[in-house]
């Protein structure tokens, strides 16, 4: 296949259809908002063909929702002040962009995530490490293949949208553009700092100085149902979990081939480390509904390894179902304290962990599931995705991000790493039992 070129048809700048209220126009930043590192969450959208919808109606349409759904999302269209972000209705940038020469067919036969790139918004902005915490917070760019198809790429700054908010953000939309705003959606709530305590300019967080130095790819693995079904019945054990989840035999599995590969490296820590975000909204109902944006999160290890060891996968599984266990007590402890306390406890508790780590001794991967999100719903009137993919951009070192193929019932994990562990990553005889290296998207 020859490159795909996408070139830039027009940029704007979308402002909400109403000006934000006085008393909304300061948003404080939580303590986890404040240490993630200056990236975008984004999430990559792709429509078949419309024949009744062209180019112009359907980018009209999205402009028009989005102007619309941003006088909710009223954060998403300011501008981050420190610790804190200005509600100004600065506005949101919009690409329309256009490919030439590729049909989306050809494109998704082999999804190469170099090419996968140039479908975001990034390119119109200087230093997108400095625009996610300054302005702007919110890219979309729309991009519309020579056979119809279309593919939609959106970046939300980090420091105010994980995954879950990202996916609340894109339902809110795609309902607002098939005029079903009032009874689809329940509307944003913008409180994290109500939860986790409120970021403070003095607090640094330690950052790895070799970050972003390394020549590093991201390859896409999938795992078919029948596979994963394979998998999760070897990753059981009468001893340990009798049934594992999908994510976590996937996890397991990853991370046994992740200090395989490590192995290889010479210039690799002795300590291997696994830290897995976890969504607190379905784990505390009562005090974070679904519809709260921000970064929702407890972040841990959940896995280490020194290099002499070897993983084995059914007790990487117990270890993940024990630290899940663990959080899930952490909280029933706290049972009947405000949401405040769980938060505080929560963050002291994140804080001191990561205190113990440093990047002289220890190696960390993170392994980021949107499994169960319902991107693949997201219709803005002219069908569901045919396919979804979803990472952070600019792309972080040893980060994995694990997503429903469509159906629901496999999974894809896109996976970052230094091209030299790739390369033996990749060739792993137990992972490309159970995964296929970037297979063709069907549609």
């Amino acid at each position: 296949m020859e490159t795909m070129k996408v070139e830039t048809i027009a940029k704007e700048i979308i402002k909400p259809s109403s000006t934000t209220p006085n008393d909304l126009q300061t948003l404080q930043l939580s303590i986890y908002d404040h240490i993630l590192p200056p990236v975008y969450t984004v999430a990559f959208l792709f429509y078949t063909k419309d024949d009744l919808i062209s180019p112009e109606h359907s980018s009209q349409k999205l402009k028009t929702s989005l102007s619309e759904t941003l006088t909710k999302f009223y954060p998403l269209a300011g501008r981050i002040k420190g610790v804190t972000i200005d509600c100004n209705n600065e506005g949101a940038v919009f690409v329309d962009a256009h490919v030439n020469n590729c049909p989306l067919s050809d494109f998704l036969k082999s999804p190469d995530f170099k090419t996968l790139q140039q479908l975001l918004p990034l390119d119109v902005i200087d230093n997108p490490y400095e625009a996610a915490t300054t302005w702007p917070l919110l890219l979309v760019k729309a991009t519309y293949f020579p056979c119809g198809g279309m593919a939609i790429g959106i970046c939300i700054t980090h420091k105010i949208a994980d995954a879950n908010s990202i996916s609340t953000f894109i339902q809110s939309w795609a309902a607002m553009a098939r005029g079903e705003a009032g009874e689809a959606v329940a509307s944003p709530e913008f409180a994290a700092a109500n939860f986790y305590p409120p970021a403070n300019e003095l607090f640094k967080f330690p950052v790895d100085e070799n970050a972003n130095k390394i020549s590093k790819i991201t390859k896409r693995f999938v795992l078919s149902a029948s596979k994963l079904e394979e998998l999760r019945t070897k990753a059981a054990s009468e001893d340990f979990v009798a049934r594992p989840t999908r994510v976590e035999s996937v996890t397991a599995l990853l991370w046994k081939a992740f200090v395989a590969a490590a192995s290889s490296n010479k210039n690799a820590c002795d300590m291997k480390v696994l830290i897995q975000p976890s969504n607190l909204r379905p784990k505390i109902p009562s005090l974070l509904p679904e519809s709260l944006i921000g970064n929702i999160m407890f972040s841990s290890v959940v896995l280490s390894i020194s290099q002499e060891e070897e993983v084995i996968i059914e007790k990487a599984v117990r270890d993940l179902r024990k630290k899940g266990d663990d959080l899930q007590n952490v909280i029933k402890d706290e049972g009947g304290s405000s949401s405040s306390m769980i938060g505080s406890k929560l963050a002291n508790l994140m804080l001191t962990n990561y205190s113990q780590l440093s990047y002289e001794t220890h190696e960390p991967y993170i392994v980021s599931s949107w499994c169960k999100l319902p991107l693949y719903e997201a219709s803005f009137g002219w069908g569901s995705p045919v396919w979804v993919a979803g990472n952070v951009a600019p792309m972080l070192d040893n980060v994995t991000m694990l997503i429903d193929s469509k159906g629901g019932q496999g999974i894809e994990a896109f996976v970052t790493l230094p091209e030299e562990n790739m390369m033996s990553f990749e060739q792993n005889t137990e992972l490309l039992a159970f995964a296929s290296v970037n297979p063709s998207v069907l549609i």
